[in-house]
């Protein structure tokens, strides 16, 4: 008579997670609210200011205040970023925030005669989404075009003419390798990347 040989939780390991679907459901929906900064009055950054705003982007889920987040995010200002209402989070660009990305110029450095985006009215194709950024070319004397300022910052322009609009290097390789293999049309990559940024669709 043959030994019958019942399956394990290594065989099934979904029946191993049933076991921890409550704790999965518990830890999803703390991240929903403050977590562990729930009884925080102060940014642990500065010691000063109330912190009420976390990067989606960031590694871990500290809270900072106004100040602290946009000066972390001076070299990464496609981060996406959440205020606390005081009941939610609601998403907030860094450019609502104060964030200026320089461009002609080493990072943290700023121009002397900055010139702005074309009505400052400026987008930006990211991999996580589509953001509203506050530009500023350089202005200098021995300045670039607009267009190789950008270029030389890894973004691609819509246009050679009072750009508006650019798309990273990065999520235009991420679009060429996914088109190979899923054959996913240019349309609804961009409309992927529209739901991920606001996903209401108000």
């Amino acid at each position: 008579m043959s030994k019958v040989i019942h399956p394990s939780n290594q065989d099934h390991p979904l029946l191993k997670w049933t076991e921890d679907r409550d704790l999965f459901l518990q830890e999803l929906l703390r991240h929903e609210g403050r977590g562990d900064y729930m009884h925080d009055t102060v940014c642990k950054s500065c010691h000063s200011g109330a912190p009420q705003f976390r990067c989606r982007d960031c590694f871990g889920t500290e809270l900072c205040c106004h100040s602290c987040i946009v000066a972390s995010h001076a070299n990464n200002p496609a981060h996406r970023i959440q205020e606390w209402t005081g009941i939610y989070f609601v998403p907030v660009s860094l450019k609502k925030l104060g964030l200026r990305v320089q461009l002609g110029h080493p990072a943290g450095e700023y121009c002397l005669l900055p010139q702005k985006a074309f009505n400052d009215d400026f987008t930006l194709i990211h991999t996580n989404g589509i953001h509203e950024i506050g530009l500023d070319y350089c202005g200098c004397e021995t300045a670039e075009r607009h267009v190789k300022q950008l270029l030389r910052t890894a973004w691609f322009p819509a246009t050679s003419t009072d750009p508006r609009t650019a798309a990273t290097f990065t999520v235009l390789e991420q679009y060429h390798l996914l088109s190979f293999e899923s054959k996913a049309s240019g349309y609804e990559f961009y409309h992927s990347l529209a739901h991920l940024t606001d996903n209401t669709g108000l």
